[in-house]
Protein backbone atom coordinates (compact mmCIF):
# COMPACT_ATOMS: atom_id res chain seq x y z
CA UNK A 1 0.00 0.00 0.00
CA UNK A 2 1.36 3.42 -0.93
CA UNK A 3 2.02 6.14 1.65
CA UNK A 4 -0.77 8.25 0.12
CA UNK A 5 -3.24 5.37 0.46
CA UNK A 6 -2.25 4.86 4.10
CA UNK A 7 -2.66 8.57 4.76
CA UNK A 8 -6.16 8.55 3.26
CA UNK A 9 -7.20 5.52 5.31
CA UNK A 10 -6.01 7.16 8.53
CA UNK A 11 -7.75 10.46 7.72
CA UNK A 12 -11.37 11.44 7.29
CA UNK A 13 -14.26 13.76 8.17
CA UNK A 14 -14.21 14.85 11.80
CA UNK A 15 -16.84 16.46 14.01
CA UNK A 16 -15.86 16.53 17.68
CA UNK A 17 -19.33 16.83 19.13
CA UNK A 18 -20.23 14.67 22.17
CA UNK A 19 -23.73 14.21 20.73
CA UNK A 20 -22.32 12.97 17.42
CA UNK A 21 -19.88 10.73 19.26
CA UNK A 22 -22.82 9.11 21.08
CA UNK A 23 -24.54 8.45 17.73
CA UNK A 24 -21.30 7.09 16.26
CA UNK A 25 -20.61 4.69 19.14
CA UNK A 26 -24.20 3.40 18.96
CA UNK A 27 -23.80 2.93 15.21
CA UNK A 28 -20.71 0.77 15.69
CA UNK A 29 -22.85 -1.80 17.52
CA UNK A 30 -25.00 -2.43 14.43
CA UNK A 31 -23.25 -4.47 11.68
CA UNK A 32 -24.80 -2.49 8.80
CA UNK A 33 -24.23 1.01 10.18
CA UNK A 34 -20.77 -0.03 11.36
CA UNK A 35 -19.74 -0.88 7.79
CA UNK A 36 -21.08 2.46 6.57
CA UNK A 37 -19.28 4.46 9.26
CA UNK A 38 -15.99 2.65 8.63
CA UNK A 39 -16.37 3.14 4.87
CA UNK A 40 -16.87 6.88 5.43
CA UNK A 41 -13.71 6.90 7.60
CA UNK A 42 -15.37 8.95 10.34
CA UNK A 43 -12.74 10.28 12.76
CA UNK A 44 -12.50 12.07 16.10
CA UNK A 45 -9.64 14.21 17.33
CA UNK A 46 -8.48 14.60 20.96
CA UNK A 47 -10.61 17.77 21.04
CA UNK A 48 -13.65 15.55 21.60
CA UNK A 49 -12.25 14.63 25.03
CA UNK A 50 -12.12 18.28 26.08
CA UNK A 51 -15.61 18.83 24.68
CA UNK A 52 -16.93 15.91 26.76
CA UNK A 53 -15.15 17.22 29.86
CA UNK A 54 -16.72 20.67 29.38
CA UNK A 55 -20.22 19.36 28.62
CA UNK A 56 -23.18 19.53 31.00
CA UNK A 57 -23.82 15.78 30.78
CA UNK A 58 -24.50 13.82 34.00
CA UNK A 59 -21.32 12.54 35.66
CA UNK A 60 -21.72 8.85 34.78
CA UNK A 61 -22.83 9.55 31.21
CA UNK A 62 -19.86 11.87 30.73
CA UNK A 63 -17.50 9.20 32.08
CA UNK A 64 -18.91 6.48 29.80
CA UNK A 65 -18.72 8.71 26.74
CA UNK A 66 -15.15 9.70 27.58
CA UNK A 67 -14.12 6.02 27.82
CA UNK A 68 -15.94 5.30 24.57
CA UNK A 69 -13.91 8.01 22.86
CA UNK A 70 -10.67 6.67 24.37
CA UNK A 71 -11.34 3.29 22.76
CA UNK A 72 -11.03 5.01 19.36
CA UNK A 73 -7.49 6.27 19.95
CA UNK A 74 -4.13 4.54 19.69
CA UNK A 75 -1.00 4.75 21.82
CA UNK A 76 1.78 3.66 19.48
CA UNK A 77 0.42 0.52 17.80
CA UNK A 78 -2.15 -0.40 20.46
CA UNK A 79 -5.67 0.93 20.92
CA UNK A 80 -6.21 2.57 24.31
CA UNK A 81 -9.04 0.25 25.35
CA UNK A 82 -10.60 0.73 28.77
CA UNK A 83 -13.44 -0.42 31.01
CA UNK A 84 -14.41 0.28 34.60
CA UNK A 85 -13.12 -1.74 37.58
CA UNK A 86 -12.03 -4.78 35.57
CA UNK A 87 -9.76 -6.57 38.07
CA UNK A 88 -11.54 -7.07 41.41
CA UNK A 89 -9.64 -10.27 42.32
CA UNK A 90 -6.28 -8.61 41.73
CA UNK A 91 -7.30 -5.45 43.59
CA UNK A 92 -8.38 -7.45 46.65
CA UNK A 93 -5.13 -9.44 46.66
CA UNK A 94 -2.81 -6.45 46.31
CA UNK A 95 -4.66 -4.29 48.81
CA UNK A 96 -4.17 -7.04 51.38
CA UNK A 97 -0.41 -6.44 51.00
CA UNK A 98 -0.56 -2.62 51.02
CA UNK A 99 0.73 -1.04 54.22
CA UNK A 100 -0.34 2.48 55.27
CA UNK A 101 1.49 5.04 53.16
CA UNK A 102 2.44 2.50 50.48
CA UNK A 103 2.78 3.68 46.90
CA UNK A 104 0.64 1.62 44.51
CA UNK A 105 1.25 2.20 40.80
CA UNK A 106 -1.16 0.86 38.20
CA UNK A 107 0.23 0.74 34.66
CA UNK A 108 -1.54 0.83 31.31
CA UNK A 109 -4.68 2.45 32.72
CA UNK A 110 -5.69 4.33 29.56
CA UNK A 111 -8.13 6.94 30.97
CA UNK A 112 -7.93 5.54 34.51
CA UNK A 113 -11.50 4.26 34.70
CA UNK A 114 -10.18 0.69 35.05
CA UNK A 115 -8.72 1.73 38.43
CA UNK A 116 -12.04 2.91 39.84
CA UNK A 117 -12.40 -0.11 42.15
CA UNK A 118 -8.81 0.12 43.37
CA UNK A 119 -9.08 3.84 44.11
CA UNK A 120 -12.27 3.34 46.05
CA UNK A 121 -10.65 0.82 48.41
CA UNK A 122 -7.08 2.09 48.76
CA UNK A 123 -7.58 4.06 51.98
CA UNK A 124 -4.23 4.83 53.60
CA UNK A 125 -2.22 4.13 50.44
CA UNK A 126 -1.16 6.46 47.64
CA UNK A 127 -2.22 5.42 44.13
CA UNK A 128 -0.47 6.68 41.01
CA UNK A 129 -2.05 5.88 37.65
CA UNK A 130 0.20 5.57 34.61
CA UNK A 131 0.06 4.85 30.92
CA UNK A 132 2.39 5.08 27.94
CA UNK A 133 0.48 8.21 27.01
CA UNK A 134 -1.03 10.49 29.64
CA UNK A 135 -2.05 13.29 27.30
CA UNK A 136 -2.05 14.57 23.73
CA UNK A 137 0.34 17.54 23.35
CA UNK A 138 -1.01 20.08 20.89
CA UNK A 139 -0.29 23.37 19.17
CA UNK A 140 -3.37 25.40 18.30
CA UNK A 141 -3.86 27.70 15.34
CA UNK A 142 -6.70 29.65 13.73
CA UNK A 143 -7.38 27.01 11.06
CA UNK A 144 -5.42 23.96 12.21
CA UNK A 145 -4.49 22.29 15.50
CA UNK A 146 -1.58 19.84 15.59
CA UNK A 147 -1.86 16.88 17.98
CA UNK A 148 1.24 14.85 18.80
CA UNK A 149 1.46 11.19 19.78
CA UNK A 150 3.86 9.40 22.12
CA UNK A 151 6.02 8.03 19.31
CA UNK A 152 7.31 11.44 18.24
CA UNK A 153 5.01 11.63 15.22
CA UNK A 154 2.20 14.04 14.43
CA UNK A 155 -0.85 12.19 15.57
CA UNK A 156 -3.07 14.43 13.48
CA UNK A 157 -3.75 17.80 11.95
CA UNK A 158 -7.25 18.95 12.85
CA UNK A 159 -8.88 21.27 10.30
CA UNK A 160 -12.51 22.39 10.48
CA UNK A 161 -14.53 19.17 9.98
CA UNK A 162 -11.53 17.12 8.80
CA UNK A 163 -8.76 15.16 10.50
CA UNK A 164 -5.53 14.55 8.58
CA UNK A 165 -3.26 11.88 10.09
CA UNK A 166 0.13 12.52 8.53
CA UNK A 167 2.46 10.08 10.28
CA UNK A 168 5.17 12.72 9.94
CA UNK A 169 7.76 12.48 12.73
CA UNK A 170 8.25 15.57 14.85
CA UNK A 171 8.44 16.17 18.60
CA UNK A 172 6.01 18.67 20.17
CA UNK A 173 7.45 22.04 21.20
CA UNK A 174 8.74 22.32 24.76
CA UNK A 175 5.98 23.36 27.13
CA UNK A 176 3.16 22.50 24.72
CA UNK A 177 -0.18 22.14 26.53
CA UNK A 178 -1.82 18.72 26.65
CA UNK A 179 -5.30 17.28 26.43
CA UNK A 180 -5.42 15.18 29.61
CA UNK A 181 -6.53 11.58 29.19
CA UNK A 182 -7.73 11.19 32.78
CA UNK A 183 -11.43 10.35 32.87
CA UNK A 184 -13.50 13.18 34.41
CA UNK A 185 -15.16 10.71 36.79
CA UNK A 186 -11.74 9.90 38.29
CA UNK A 187 -10.63 13.52 38.54
CA UNK A 188 -14.00 14.45 40.06
CA UNK A 189 -14.15 11.70 42.70
CA UNK A 190 -10.40 11.52 43.42
CA UNK A 191 -8.98 15.00 42.76
CA UNK A 192 -5.56 14.12 44.21
CA UNK A 193 -5.00 11.24 41.76
CA UNK A 194 -2.65 11.92 38.85
CA UNK A 195 -2.11 10.21 35.51
CA UNK A 196 1.59 9.97 34.66
CA UNK A 197 3.36 8.93 31.46
CA UNK A 198 5.32 5.72 32.05
CA UNK A 199 6.81 3.25 29.58
CA UNK A 200 6.85 -0.21 31.20
CA UNK A 201 9.80 -1.24 29.00
CA UNK A 202 12.20 1.58 29.78
CA UNK A 203 10.56 4.20 32.00
CA UNK A 204 11.44 5.32 35.51
CA UNK A 205 8.76 6.19 38.07
CA UNK A 206 9.08 9.43 40.11
CA UNK A 207 9.94 7.18 43.06
CA UNK A 208 10.05 3.43 43.55
CA UNK A 209 6.73 1.74 44.22
CA UNK A 210 5.72 -0.73 46.92
CA UNK A 211 3.19 -2.41 44.61
CA UNK A 212 2.90 -2.29 40.82
CA UNK A 213 -0.21 -3.55 39.08
CA UNK A 214 0.07 -4.41 35.39
CA UNK A 215 -3.42 -5.40 34.23
CA UNK A 216 -4.39 -6.46 30.69
CA UNK A 217 -1.07 -5.28 29.28
CA UNK A 218 1.47 -8.10 29.49
CA UNK A 219 0.08 -10.98 27.45
CA UNK A 220 1.15 -13.02 24.44
CA UNK A 221 -1.45 -11.38 22.20
CA UNK A 222 0.30 -8.01 22.57
CA UNK A 223 3.97 -8.86 23.06
CA UNK A 224 6.58 -11.53 22.43
CA UNK A 225 8.12 -13.55 25.27
CA UNK A 226 11.31 -11.48 25.04
CA UNK A 227 9.35 -8.21 25.24
CA UNK A 228 7.43 -9.43 28.28
CA UNK A 229 10.65 -10.38 30.07
CA UNK A 230 12.14 -6.97 29.27
CA UNK A 231 9.07 -5.22 30.69
CA UNK A 232 9.16 -7.33 33.87
CA UNK A 233 12.86 -6.56 34.35
CA UNK A 234 12.18 -2.83 34.11
CA UNK A 235 9.18 -3.01 36.42
CA UNK A 236 11.36 -4.83 38.97
CA UNK A 237 13.85 -1.94 38.88
CA UNK A 238 10.98 0.41 39.76
CA UNK A 239 9.98 -1.63 42.84
CA UNK A 240 11.24 -1.22 46.38
CA UNK A 241 12.91 -4.23 47.98
CA UNK A 242 10.13 -6.41 49.37
CA UNK A 243 7.67 -4.89 46.91
CA UNK A 244 5.11 -6.70 44.79
CA UNK A 245 4.40 -6.91 41.05
CA UNK A 246 0.90 -8.07 40.12
CA UNK A 247 0.35 -9.17 36.52
CA UNK A 248 -3.30 -9.78 35.72
CA UNK A 249 -5.54 -10.44 32.76
CA UNK A 250 -9.29 -10.46 32.20
CA UNK A 251 -10.44 -13.19 29.82
CA UNK A 252 -13.46 -15.54 29.71
CA UNK A 253 -11.05 -18.50 29.47
CA UNK A 254 -10.19 -18.00 33.16
CA UNK A 255 -12.38 -19.02 36.06
CA UNK A 256 -14.15 -15.89 37.35
CA UNK A 257 -12.96 -14.15 34.17
CA UNK A 258 -9.67 -13.08 35.73
CA UNK A 259 -6.22 -14.48 36.54
CA UNK A 260 -3.19 -12.97 38.21
CA UNK A 261 0.40 -13.61 39.25
CA UNK A 262 1.98 -12.01 42.32
CA UNK A 263 5.78 -11.65 42.20
CA UNK A 264 7.80 -10.36 45.16
CA UNK A 265 11.15 -8.59 44.96
CA UNK A 266 13.66 -10.23 47.27
CA UNK A 267 17.41 -9.79 47.02
CA UNK A 268 16.90 -7.60 43.95
CA UNK A 269 15.08 -10.36 42.05
CA UNK A 270 11.43 -11.18 41.44
CA UNK A 271 10.07 -14.53 42.58
CA UNK A 272 6.59 -15.96 42.10
CA UNK A 273 4.81 -15.87 45.44
CA UNK A 274 1.19 -16.63 44.54
CA UNK A 275 -1.13 -17.00 41.59
CA UNK A 276 -4.84 -17.42 40.88
CA UNK A 277 -6.69 -19.12 38.02
CA UNK A 278 -3.69 -20.05 35.88
CA UNK A 279 -2.54 -16.90 34.12
CA UNK A 280 -1.08 -17.66 30.68
CA UNK A 281 2.34 -16.37 31.81
CA UNK A 282 2.52 -18.70 34.80
CA UNK A 283 5.16 -20.93 33.17
CA UNK A 284 7.42 -17.88 32.72
CA UNK A 285 7.89 -17.51 36.46
CA UNK A 286 7.64 -21.01 37.92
Amino acid sequence: MSDIAKLLLRSGPCWDSPAWLRVYLAGLKNPVSRLLLLALRIKFSPAVLENIRASALPELEKAALFSGAMNLFRAGTAFKTTAAARSPLTDTALLAKARPGALIVETGVSDGISALGLLGQAAGAEVLLSDLQAGFPYVGGPLCTRYYGTDGAYLSLKFPLFLLCTGRRSAPPAGAPEVSLLNPLISGQFPAVKLAAFDIFSGALPRKADIIKCANVLNLQYFSSAEIRRAVENLAVNLNEGGWLFISQNNPKYKEGEAYLALRKEGGRLALSEEKNGHELLSFFK
